[in-house]
């Protein structure tokens, strides 16, 4: 919380303002290398608070979230996903208000006993020193063919089953976000959605 006193000559009236401030101090691409070193880490709260209260996410997976939704994926995903390693590849400022970010993350499936290589590209639009925007790319039919072996390799590419998995992640996201209230915080027991890695 930030607080101005302001001071009326006119009137002698003492204002007093109290308000809180989003602004981070950060460039965007510094809020992008914080994003994703943090994303590295797989520590959630550090991504999270680089987000506006109203962030608007979107990807081929999940489809499009917003506000806790896209926290609490987040979240889900860093708590589940194993072996994770996250490398840049490239991050570019286009303007004032957008960047992008090229990258790469790895991380072993549970389902079909290998490791997820995992490439994307990330669109970031700014306001206030937060991420108020966010939308990654990525192709849904590669990583169906590697997270779901035999089954996803010949049937990955075709709509049903792309839509037959999104159905399941939408479906772990909300019983993720149902169950968390139910733990407290540092409890290790698994949460009610499977791991996002099968």
């Amino acid at each position: 919380m930030q607080t101005i006193v302001l001071f009326s000559r006119l009137t002698g009236t003492v204002y007093i303002i109290i308000y809180r401030s989003f602004y981070t101090g950060m460039t965007n691409i510094e809020i992008i290398e914080s994003f994703f070193t943090a994303f590295g880490n797989r520590n959630h709260q550090a991504m999270n608070a680089l987000y506006s209260d109203d962030i608007v996410y979107s990807d081929p997976l999940f489809g499009m979230l917003e506000g806790q939704q896209v926290m609490d994926k987040w979240e889900m995903i860093c708590r589940d996903i194993r072996d994770f390693r996250l490398t840049v590849i490239k991050s570019e400022e286009i303007d004032h208000e957008y960047a992008t970010c090229q990258w790469k993350a790895t991380w072993y499936s549970s389902r079909s006993k290998k490791q997820i290589v995992f490439d994307a590209k990330s669109f970031m639009r700014f306001g206030g020193g937060k991420i108020i925007e966010h939308s990654d790319g990525f192709s849904l039919t590669k990583w169906i063919a590697q997270a779901y072996g035999l089954r996803g390799q010949f049937f990955g590419w075709l709509n049903f089953m792309k839509r037959k998995v999104q159905r399941e992640y939408r479906g772990r996201l909300e019983r993720f976000s149902v169950s968390k209230p139910l733990f407290a915080t540092g409890d290790k027991r698994t949460y009610l959605s499977d791991s996002f890695d099968q």
